[in-house]
């Protein structure tokens, strides 16, 4: 049986109410009588996550290696530590949220331990059953470069093998947020692969592609916040025989937009009560001078809530406002020096910025400039 899933992003909501969210999918999966486990990026929410998230994590693969498989190794593209080859493998790749400019990464770490198979423009085949399975991964890699390294890769289906394409990007028309550069499109996807496992999209979804699938198993944890994750459970998918979705345990989410206060704590009064304290997104619109805290304090046993005020403005404006409070401090970083600057390599840039890599920034102004240079000179 292989188990398929994504974006457990460990570390998520640290120090706040919901820090152990994150961690309920780990003891589901280590129920699941998998015999391979292929995930499709961001198994943490940060590039350097916190030791306890770490050993969490750590904990949970090694606990993988106590279990039984029936998958056997036959080759691969690299040389493996043949310790991540015991008890139930676990294949990866590392999204975006994961991915360090010119330094090892926590998957990359995991790794060198022997803990976890990490693909990037690489393969892997196991037997099981009878039968072959090739899995392919391809890491993230900026947005702008996805199709020129996919196509220049060209992942190849092996023959008389079910193939699995493992991939973090966003794929038009399904994109993270758009705020983000997308370049990669459904008619990019190479062909004859059984299923492309796509992480970083955080709501699930299957869509046809000829005789395969395009596969997203969305997030295990609500991230976003938005109406969309209120409506779409969270879980893992199960391929044996047939395909099948599993939910899995997490805190109910409920996503509200309201007008008037009568309005808001009608819905709370209502609402039934859980194991655990749901999570309560109200959106309020043209309601400036209603005093949140009082809602708050009455109803903060109700759930985890979180109000977001809706103010009525010019559409430009608005749209600015939402878009900024969107973005991470990352992109919007991106965003300021797409605008304000003609530097090519701008997101490599910034990732070499945050991990104060200061001899890889020199090396890319280095290289721009005399690229620059060449141009000036033809």
């Amino acid at each position: 049986m292989l188990l398929l899933t994504s974006d457990f992003h460990l570390g998520y909501g640290y120090n706040t109410e919901r820090e152990k969210d994150c961690f309920f999918v780990l003891d589901e999966i280590l129920k699941e009588p998998a015999d391979l486990i292929l995930f499709a990026g961001d198994l943490f929410d940060s590039r350097v996550p916190r030791l306890e998230v770490l050993a969490e994590a750590m904990n949970f693969l090694s606990k993988l290696k106590e279990k039984k498989s029936e998958a056997k190794f036959i080759e691969c593209d690299k040389e493996i530590n043949k310790r991540a080859l015991h008890g139930v493998p676990f294949i990866s790749i590392y999204g975006n949220h994961e991915r360090r400019a010119n330094l090892i990464n926590p998957i990359q770490s995991l790794e060198k331990a022997g803990l976890l198979i990490n693909l990037h423009c690489q393969k892997i085949v196991f037997e099981l059953n009878g039968e072959k399975i090739a899995i392919h991964g391809m890491s993230y890699v900026p947005e702008k470069y996805s199709r020129d390294v996919l196509t220049e890769w060209n992942p190849k289906p092996v023959p008389n093998a079910k193939n699995i394409l493992l991939l973090h990007q966003n794929i038009e028309p399904f994109i993270y947020s758009p705020l983000e550069d997308v370049n990669l499109k459904i008619s990019d996807l190479p062909r004859g692969f059984d299923i492309i496992l796509n992480g970083h999209i955080h709501f699930r979804n299957i869509v046809q592609i000829g005789n395969g699938k395009l596969l997203m198993p969305g997030s295990t944890i609500p991230t976003q916040l938005n109406k969309k994750e209120s409506e779409i459970r969270k879980g893992y998918f199960i391929l044996n025989k047939e395909l099948k979705f599993k939910e899995i345990k997490q805190r109910d989410f409920y996503y509200k937009v309201a007008e008037r206060k009568e309005e808001i704590e009608e819905f709370l009064k209502n609402l039934k009560e859980s194991e655990l304290k749901p999570i309560i997104k109200i959106k309020i619109k043209n309601t400036s001078s209603l005093d949140l805290n009082i809602i708050e304090k009455k109803y903060r046993e109700k759930g985890i809530l979180i109000f977001k005020k809706e103010m009525e403005r010019s559409f430009e404006k608005q749209k600015t406002e939402i878009l900024r409070k969107q973005m991470s401090a990352e992109e919007y970083g991106m965003k300021l020096l797409k605008e304000r600057s003609k530097f090519e390599d701008s997101d490599e840039l910034l990732n070499l910025i945050i991990e104060d890599d200061l001899k890889g920034i020199e090396n890319l102004l280095r290289e721009s400039f005399e690229r620059t240079q060449k141009k000036e000179n033809l």
